[in-house]
């Protein structure tokens, strides 16, 4: 073998080597056993390189529960309840079952998600007993004395303003599962908050095929879309086919 064909071939073994070193970093990983699949654009913190995901979808997994935590820049930490890779959705809650505490500040800036769907809810804190019948009261925020309610309706808005009873507390934008096309008289509000990413692009067709999205290697951040089948993916349901059912 000249000299000419043996450059050439550890060019050709080193080049396939290292590239099959990448791939192999960054295979899908869990938190637990019914968890959602962690991969590109999503990284575990700790336990991934940086190389694996993309700025801004860092998660991380708890030591006690192992569940998913997805930490928002103004908002704090959430559960992870899902994540729809064909489609870029991803589910959240709160960790500590107050989700409607945390809507009252809930602010998405500084992060790549967005809300699918948004609905406009008002809360009111009024006396115990007053509209307990009539509407669902928020348990977690509410007292021996007061009950918390959320609405999206405007009569019942301005119902709740006009008596003496109540207190406006604050009007909220919620990341909501689905579209109301009717105003929701109250709700506890305990859904998870179902957020969408555009960032980055190109990955939702790749993973429709049955692909595997990611960065063209290590150093770059050119996002490639490789092990695409020959043979048509077949179709598995996914969180958002539940939500849709």
């Amino acid at each position: 073998m000249n000299f000419l064909k043996l450059t050439t071939f550890f060019l050709f073994f080193f080049s396939f080597s290292y590239l099959a070193t990448s791939i192999e970093k960054c295979i899908n990983s869990i938190c637990s056993s019914n968890g959602p699949v962690i991969r590109f654009p999503f990284k575990i913190k700790s336990r991934q390189p940086e190389s694996c995901g993309y700025p801004g979808f860092d998660l991380f997994c708890t030591n006690a529960s192992q569940t998913v935590l997805l930490k928002l820049p103004y908002s704090g930490q959430f559960i992870v309840q899902g994540i729809d890779y064909p489609t870029q959705q991803i589910w959240i809650n709160d960790p500590n079952n107050c989700l409607p505490r945390r809507l009252l500040s809930f602010n998405l800036k500084g992060s790549p998600f967005r809300g699918v769907y948004n609905q406009d809810f008002t809360f009111f804190n009024c006396s115990t007993g007053n509209f307990k019948e009539q509407l669902t009261p928020i348990v977690c925020l509410s007292d021996l004395k007061y009950t918390i309610f959320a609405t999206s309706s405007i009569i019942v808005a301005k119902l709740l303003t006009s008596t003496s009873t109540c207190k406006l507390i604050a009007t909220v934008s919620v990341p909501v599962q689905r579209p109301f096309y009717e105003q929701i008289l109250s709700s506890d509000l305990s859904d998870d908050l179902r957020l969408t990413w555009d960032e980055p692009a190109g990955c939702a067709k790749c993973e429709s095929r049955g692909g595997q999205c990611g960065f063209k290697n290590d150093s770059s951040l050119e996002i490639v879309c490789s092990n695409v089948p020959h043979q048509p993916v077949n179709w598995q349901p996914s969180r958002l086919d539940e939500v849709l059912l």
